[in-house]
């Protein structure tokens, strides 16, 4: 084994290393997902047991459809009227 194919071998695989981390970053500009930071406040206002009692699969699927606007901002019968009055305010309601 010679000190040039130990060289040989690091330099090619730091090429390799850095051209997979070039399009690493390519790809998650591109594969970006649009988040609604509404639904991010949102869900850590509610209680978090994901229980189903709201009709949506879970306090994230509740979060998401209050920030979009398709359910009541007293959607969540487990968090009652503190957490339905902290996400109206959030909502600007």
């Amino acid at each position: 084994m010679n000190i040039i194919d130990v060289v040989m071998a690091a330099v090619v695989l730091g090429i390799i290393g850095l051209l997979i981390g070039a399009l690493l970053g390519v790809a998650s500009k591109v594969f970006q997902v649009e988040v609604n930071e509404k639904a991010i406040v949102i869900k850590e206002l509610l209680p978090g047991v994901n229980c189903g009692a709201c009709g949506y699969p879970g306090c994230e699927g509740l979060a998401n459809a209050i920030a979009a606007g398709e359910a009541p901002v007293n959607g969540c019968p487990v968090g009652k009227e503190k957490t339905a009055k902290a996400i109206a305010e959030v909502m600007n309601q």
